[in-house]
């Protein structure tokens, strides 16, 4: 089957750095197949909408409960029905000055679980603006897909997942800079998750994230992991099949709080 990975952007201008990877799935087995730059945020809907396919999406899907309750009546729903309400500098400022990380009503469970900066952050990464752009992709995705674990699963259509590829990185130890990355991708995930589970990259894919002097381009790096990512949930936890079953990497207090600030799909 065929799996998706994406680095989002939710720049006023994301040209340059939003890409997607096409990977495929068979048993135990991932082949990255292709890396693909999109010019904006219309093609990456335009792919999802047509792919039928699992995505793992790297931008925050939700907020923190407690700024969920003040600003949009504890409703994960009203708060993605609200994605045009605010221009950008509008909702940038809604939550105050957040720093990433410094205060847990600013985290979520999910985010405390991976050690990830807080969705509303606007320094020292402003987070605020992912969130932004990624509300607005769901918002017009929402009756043609199924967001996890948001809205009723649906068979027909995409499936789209929350991931963090900073997380698997730190786990496999390895750099989204480095080119030896590639000849080193699958030997390490064998040593430091899983030794049953194969990943392979075809060259049209290593082709795909390299910029104009031979460089791992980050963007390209982090949509392979995200496709790693939603590609090992699949084999691991049956997740695509399972929404209701917690799976084993889930805290309980994420799971508790997992209709309004949703799960981050990971590793162990």
């Amino acid at each position: 089957m065929d799996i998706y990975g994406c680095d989002f952007s939710g720049a006023k201008n994301p040209e340059g750095k939003i890409f997607v990877t096409r990977g495929k799935l068979t048993g135990n087995e991932l082949s990255i197949e292709e890396v693909i730059s999109c010019e904006d945020r219309l093609d990456l809907l335009h792919l999802i909408k047509k792919t039928s396919a699992p995505w793992g999406l790297d931008f925050p899907f939700a907020i923190p409960k407690h700024h969920l309750q003040n600003h949009y009546s504890s409703s994960w729903s009203t708060f993605i029905q609200e994605a045009y309400s605010d221009t950008r500098e509008q909702f940038k400022s809604r939550f105050g000055l957040v720093h990433s990380g410094k205060s847990d009503i600013d985290l979520r469970e999910t985010d405390i679980a991976v050690n990830g900066k807080s969705p509303i952050s606007a320094t020292p990464i402003a987070m605020n603006g992912m969130l932004y752009g990624g509300r607005k992709l769901l918002f017009n995705l929402q009756n043609d897909v199924s967001i996890y674990p948001f809205t009723p699963y649906k068979r027909e259509g995409s499936h789209l997942y929350e991931v963090y590829p900073s997380h698997l990185w730190k786990t496999l130890h390895l750099k989204s800079s480095d080119v030896a990355t590639f000849d080193n991708l699958n030997s390490s995930f064998k040593t430091q998750i899983d030794k049953s589970f194969n990943l392979s990259i075809t060259p049209q894919a290593i082709q795909g994230t390299l910029n104009a002097n031979g460089e791992p381009n980050l963007h390209g790096m982090d949509s392979i992991i995200a496709c790693i990512v939603m590609a090992y949930c699949i084999f691991k936890y049956d997740i695509d099949n399972n929404w209701e079953v917690r799976p084993s990497f889930a805290t309980t207090q994420e799971w508790n709080h997992l209709s309004q600030e949703g799960l981050i799909l990971r590793v162990n």
